[in-house]
């Protein structure tokens, strides 16, 4: 059964990757007549049977450059790949699936020339090279339906390589730019399609034979290039020609002077408010008067961005003991952003060096001596190197080389700022308080504990106060006793209980609180308010013991159990407890508030002895109400639910062959109730497909991918939609995950050369 379902969705859905029909195949040994040559000719993009992606579109762009200089009319590669895209989107399938004249009616040609990279290898060792490629080309008249020819080839090159070519001595001489390896491999297409257009004849009386174009080769590899950089262009050819070259629609006719004969150099400094992305360098040679040949660069694409990032904001530097940290605010919608310089000066206005290059927003500097002030910046810089206007420097310094050592009771209001090792127990008595300022950091002895009968103040958002054990065994954790508490700010980490509250008030709020036994435990009235909190890996994130605390808008993941408990008159609203082995456990009965628990079917909520009435179908803030699910077939064993999806899937695939899409989605999805398979998401997908409703489509979609992330069937189905609403990122992601499942899978290689190389 679930081989012939297998069989019908493939028909209806995705089918497999056809080869084009066997067409009469001539060679061009054999005398073609010019009537069975086609006049314009449009080159598909060429298929790639190889691991090393992209290059089926390299070797494409290097035949069109030799096939340009014969004497057919052909189409621009950007005018092929729009017009195929379109086909592609309108259709559902790839280019390789649709036919031939349907292709040529869309391109207004009458000729076609598929190709595919059947073999690539590049082998560097330090004796020893290889380098290879082997490649098949073939034409169809769409007029006659005839394969025209089929060409196949190959080059290979051992030991010490490619020899240079008087264009790649020239180029290496005068750039640093110039990858050896990478001359190496242009040279070794150029040769590969070099050898093709010599076996293909041409048609007689459209146009004069155009200038040749042996070999382009560029700097294009150094993109992004910045203010000042300089992209660099050679070109070998026909001698006494005209030369210049193209940045994309940017910048036209760029001259370059013939240096040797039939060696041509030009060069673009790239000039202050220049921006363009991804153009391709087009070279261009012609005759005076005559007719031009062009060549499209096969290595890579050109970006120039002149434009900074944004200024760094936000900076601070702050002083410990042992190291200066510096901290800024991380920019955000800098797509090109490649990092953040960290300058030092000893002088608050001049003498700044780098001392360090980030990705994140923050650094420690260790290198710093005691007794010195230290002044610092950051700069933002692109990929291309443009770098942001800096800032008023921010100056720091060491603090006391040692932590202070505090133990026993505050006699007084007392302010903590810097660093501690609490010995023992740190007391805060009834009726004082003890305020601790952004950035403190308290570390604890074995055992030891903050215990507070008075009040704690902790208002530090933004710089949060960490509370640390010592070594790696953990101490007793923050203890309140009938005591006041207004924590806004922190960290707690490797304690027995991080936070511990006995009849006692407050509001603990922007938090994380990890590695714990116990991350707070209430018990009693009065209680705390608890929100947006961070509680994870604690064997238990929060107990709550015949209390009234209001939790709301708290983060509880990956906790043994996110919240027990025993005995409770409060509210539990609009958290996210999710990924907890047991999300809550409740000793008695007890009815709660709405929250996000990871799914909205109660049988996979993991709650026990907890009623709830809705639910939020997404982590907040985006999730929205719902009324939760419930599985009818959860009590059934394994092998009746078995039974039960199997019957619900024959019925519905009756319906699904008579196109009732509605009915059979009906019993599609009581069968997923019964036992989820990555079959039934996949029938799901196809029948709200049909029905048009793409949303229903990408949800079932992604839910099976979830669960069955191993599916290649399920990924592959995803990613075509994606690649059919033109969400090619998303399709992108999801076809590398399809090729690392399924290497030998045609079309999705196929789609996603195409989507790297666009």
């Amino acid at each position: 059964m679930k081989k012939s379902f297998f069989l019908l969705a493939i028909l209806l859905f995705i089918a497999s990757c056809a080869t084009l029909p066997e067409i009469k195949k001539e060679t061009p040994e054999s005398k073609i007549s010019d009537e069975e040559l086609p006049k314009t000719v449009a080159i598909l993009p060429f298929e790639n049977k190889t691991e090393e992606m992209g290059i089926a579109n390299q070797v494409r762009k290097a035949f069109y450059n030799h096939f340009s200089s014969k004497p057919y009319r052909d189409i621009e590669l950007t005018v092929v790949d729009e017009k195929i895209i379109q086909l592609e989107k309108s259709s559902g399938k790839s280019i390789l699936e649709i036919p031939p004249k349907d292709i040529c009616e869309a391109l207004g040609c009458d000729g076609l020339i598929y190709g595919k990279v059947i073999d690539y290898k590049k082998i560097y060792a330090v004796a020893y090279s290889q380098l290879g490629i082997e490649a098949e080309v073939w034409m169809i008249n769409t007029k006659t339906g005839k394969e025209v020819f089929r060409l196949k080839d190959s080059v290979r090159y051992h030991e010490g390589g490619v020899p240079l070519s008087p264009l790649s001595a020239v180029m290496t001489a005068i750039s640093t730019a110039m990858n050896i390896r990478d001359i190496q491999q242009v040279r070794m297409l150029n040769e590969l399609c070099y050898k093709f257009n010599e076996k293909i004849p041409s048609p007689e009386g459209l146009i004069e034979q155009r200038p040749v174009i042996k070999e382009v080769l560029t700097n294009a590899k150094d993109s992004p290039f910045g203010k000042g950089k300089v992209i660099q262009v050679g070109a070998e050819g026909d001698r006494g020609m005209v030369a210049t070259f193209d940045i994309g629609n940017f910048k036209k006719g760029v001259p370059m002077k013939e240096t040797q004969p039939g060696i041509y150099i030009g060069e673009y400094v790239v000039m202050p408010g220049d921006n363009v992305k991804e153009a391709p360098i087009i070279v261009s040679l012609r005759k005076p008067g005559g007719y031009d040949t062009q060549w499209i660069d096969v290595s890579g694409f050109v970006t120039i961005d002149t434009t900074p990032p944004p200024q760094v904001t936000g900076l601070r530097a702050k002083g410990f003991h042992d190291r200066i940290e510096i901290s800024w605010q991380a920019l955000k919608n800098v797509p090109d952003l490649k990092g953040y310089r960290v300058l030092r000066s000893e002088q608050p206005l001049s003498g700044f060096k780098e001392i360090t290059t980030t990705e994140f927003n923050f650094v420690e500097d260790k290198t710093v001596e005691y007794g010195k002030v230290y002044y610092y910046r950051v700069v933002a810089y692109d990929t291309a190197g443009n770098e942001s206007e800096i800032q008023d420097a921010k100056k720091a310094f060491l603090t006391a080389k040692e932590p202070q050592i505090i133990s026993g009771s505050i006699e007084k209001d007392t302010v903590l700022s810097g660093n501690y090792i609490v010995k023992n127990s740190l007391w805060i008595p009834k009726g004082l308080t003890l305020t601790i300022e952004p950035e403190t950091r308290l570390m604890f002895d074995e055992n030891a504990q903050l215990k507070v009968e008075g009040k704690i103040v902790i208002n530090a958002k933004d710089f949060p106060v960490e509370f640390v054990p010592v070594g790696n065994k953990k101490w007793k954790g923050i203890v309140l006793e009938g005591g006041y508490i207004e924590m806004n700010g922190f960290r707690i980490k490797n304690a027995e209980t991080g936070i511990s509250l006995n009849s006692s008030g407050g509001v603990i709020e922007n938090g994380i609180i990890s590695d714990n036994d116990k991350g707070i435990s209430v018990l009693g009235i009065p209680s705390p308010s608890i929100k947006n909190l961070t509680i994870s890996g604690n064997k238990t994130g929060i107990e709550l013991v015949k209390t009234n605390s209001i939790i709301y808008l708290n983060s509880l993941f990956q906790n043994e159990t996110g919240i027990k408990i025993i005995g409770f008159s409060g509210e539990i609203r609009d958290n996210n407890i999710y990924d907890n082995n047991l999300n809550i456990y409740s000793e008695t009965f007890l009815k709660i508030a709405p929250n996000y628990f990871g799914s909205i079917n109660s049988d996979e909520m993991r709650l026990r002895n907890i009623q709830i009435s809705s639910v939020y179908d997404a982590k907040l803030p985006e999730g929205k109400l719902v009324n939760p699910i419930t599985n009818p077939y959860a009590k059934l064993s394994q092998e009746e639910r078995q039974r039960k999806a199997t019957e619900f899937v024959i019925e519905a695939g009756e319906y699904f062959r008579q196109r009732n899409y509605g009915k059979a989605v009906t019993l599609f999805e009581e069968a997923l109730k019964a036992q989820p398979t990555p079959e039934i998401y996949y029938y799901l997908a196809i029948c709200y497909q049909e029905m048009k409703e793409e949303e229903k489509t990408l949800k079932y979609l992604r839910e099976g991918v979830e669960k069955f992330p191993k599916d290649s069937t399920l990924q592959k189905s995803l990613g075509l939609i994606y690649y059919q609403a033109g969400r090619e990122d998303e399709a992108k992601k999801v076809f590398e995950e399809v090729l690392r499942l399924n290497p030998e899978d045609r079309q999705v290689r196929f789609l996603m050369e195409r989507l790297i190389n666009k």
